[in-house]
């Protein structure tokens, strides 16, 4: 080779040369990288716009599967970090190209949390009629009657410890969470590669069985379970209803909001939820209406959902109210019926017709 001149591209240069495994694996590497670039953009392509995810939400969603994730790593590793665990990189690129972090429930899951916490901070912020008078939550803390009082103490804590940083995996459902930390747990094994041993294996799933069983524990701190609970102590009455309603609504409670639903429907929360994030609201504006809430009710609550999410048609909300005088309550209660079922029943009759339409 010439002085001054560079290296030729087959010609021997300073340092470690590259063998020809290793260029092998890099080109298989390549290739499956572009193959995976080419089937993601085609499925990208696919999407209809009505369809489409908006930025802020795919941000959301993948920031709080981030986090979620990143908990789970730090909890494991603390757990057998003196089992000789080498310590590994994020484990969230291998869940991703196995394919696991499309798995249905947990991406319902995760955007139903994302968009209800967009909702909440959507909602406008009332002026109360009497500025000297606590909020519903606030009054119920201090009530005369120890039971209710003490649960409405543990959902304001409740609340408050869901805004730690950490507190995300333990608002998960349990299969979910545990389903999560099995998913995590194998990645870390197998980052850890063919030098650790079965002790590894041993102490991970250690690990998980001991996550499960905290969460267990914590189950009472879920947000939901303290909202479920604080309105069962509450008991309220039918004709009660449709003012609690709107009193959580106006003091910007939406996890109370959701158990008066789910306790006024006889519906899991989960369900109560799957209502209040329905763009259209027309599932809400039925059980409401099956529920004996006033009209003029149902429009408060309804048009502030409406200003609080941009996804809404106002105009056609405004259309489906007016119809709702003439429509029978009947119909309703037929929809909470449906939402009084299984929800795994709803969901196999659901794929049995559509294969049968198919």
């Amino acid at each position: 080779m010439v002085l001054g001149m560079a290296p030729g591209p087959f010609e021997p240069r300073d340092g470690p040369s590259v063998g020809a495994p290793d260029l092998r694996a890099r080109a298989a590497a390549a290739a499956a990288h572009a193959r995976a670039l080419r089937e993601a953009t085609a499925r990208d392509l696919a999407i209809p716009e009505a369809l489409r995810m908006d930025e802020r939400t795919r941000l959301a969603l993948r920031g709080m599967l981030e986090q979620l994730v990143d908990s789970l790593e730090r909890s494991l590793f603390a757990a057998v970090a003196l089992q000789g665990f080498p310590g590994v990189g994020p484990t969230l690129p291998l869940l991703q190209a196995a394919g696991l972090v499309a798995d249905p429930v947990l991406v319902d899951e995760l955007l139903a949390r994302v968009r209800l916490d967009q909702l909440a901070e959507g909602l406008p912020h009332h002026a109360p009629d009497d500025p000297t008078r606590p909020s519903l939550l606030n009054r119920l803390a201090d009530h005369p009657a120890p039971d209710l009082a003490q649960a409405a103490r543990t959902l304001l804590l409740a609340e408050s410890q869901a805004r730690r940083p950490d507190a995300g995996r333990w608002q998960l459902p349990p299969r979910l969470h545990a389903q999560l930390l099995w998913w995590v747990a194998a990645a870390m094994r197998e980052q850890a590669g063919i030098l650790a041993g079965t002790t590894l294996d041993e102490a991970l799933c250690a690990a998980v069985r001991a996550e499960i069983a905290l969460a267990d524990r914590r189950s009472g701190e879920q947000v939901a379970a303290a909202a479920l609970a604080l309105v069962a102590a509450l008991d309220p009455q039918p004709h009660e209803l449709p003012r609690l309603l709107l009193e959580a609504l106006r003091d910007r409670r939406v996890p109370l909001l959701l158990a008066l639903i789910a306790w006024g429907a006889g519906i899991a929360y989960a369900e109560a939820r799957g209502l209040l994030l329905d763009a259209g609201a027309e599932r809400l504006l039925l059980v409401l209406h099956a529920l004996a809430v006033p009209r003029e009710g149902i429009a408060e609550l309804c048009f502030t959902l409406c200003n609080a999410d941009p996804r809404r048609d106002l105009a056609a909300l405004a259309d489906a109210i007016d119809v709702l005088p003439a429509l029978d309550p009947a119909i309703g209660r037929e929809l909470i019926a449906q939402l009084q079922l299984d929800p795994e029943f709803r969901m196999a009759r659901a794929a049995i017709r559509r294969g049968q339409a198919g």
